[in-house]
């Protein structure tokens, strides 16, 4: 990702493109030592996680237990105590914020049960998302998004689209555009895959 562009996506332009942005001074968060202690919480397989990440690398994974992992690991691991988290449960819906990520070698994997319904924002950095079976609702401003689509006949709508950067991966056909690509698609399957990255790159992994 080219750093420029990184720079620039994070100097307001998430205001131009629409996509609400978590209003951290308004949020109470509170310090979590992932270094000493990695985070768990109850949170069974098919209901509705939304996340808000400020800046940072972050990994979401899913896997085949009823809860929410989270660990950090990399060359500054030492600083993890720093991040900012804040955790709230409304019904079926699950609301997390992360933020204050220490920059550069330090990466914040999230596991979740496969079958979540993932609705994500995120300012600025890089993010991935795999083995996340149910719908997809991601967007990020500046930096790269990688997905692991799986079966492309699983979904019934997919709306991919960067502004400033490319889309590569042909699962869903070829993308379209000068400035900028663009997927859509309908089929037959029952989840939903959203995707829109400002400034960066949108890659899909079988």
């Amino acid at each position: 990702m080219n750093r420029t562009l990184r720079q620039v996506a994070t100097l307001g332009l998430i205001l131009f493109m629409g996509i609400p942005c978590p209003v951290w001074g308004q949020v109470r968060l509170q310090t979590v030592d992932f270094q000493d202690q990695p985070y768990q919480a109850s949170f069974a397989a098919g209901k509705f996680l939304r996340l808000h990440l400020h800046d940072g690398d972050f990994r979401i994974v899913g896997s085949e237990t009823d809860s929410i992992h989270i660990t950090a690991t990399g060359k500054k691991l030492g600083e993890a105590h720093k991040i900012k988290f804040d955790f709230s449960r409304t019904g079926d819906t699950v609301n997390l914020r992360l933020s204050h990520v220490p920059k550069n070698e330090l990466q914040v994997m999230i596991a979740i049960p496969r079958s979540s319904n993932l609705f994500t924002r995120m300012r600025g950095g890089d993010l991935s998302v795999e083995g996340v079976t149910g719908d997809k609702d991601l967007k990020l401003t500046g930096g790269d998004l990688s997905i692991q689509v799986g079966n492309p006949e699983d979904y019934s709508h997919v709306n991919l689209s960067v502004r400033f950067g490319d889309v590569s991966g042909s699962q869903f056909g070829d993308p379209k555009g000068w400035i900028g690509n663009s997927v859509k698609r309908d089929g037959a399957g029952k989840h939903e895959l959203l995707a829109h990255v400002f400034a960066g790159d949108l890659i899909l992994k079988p």
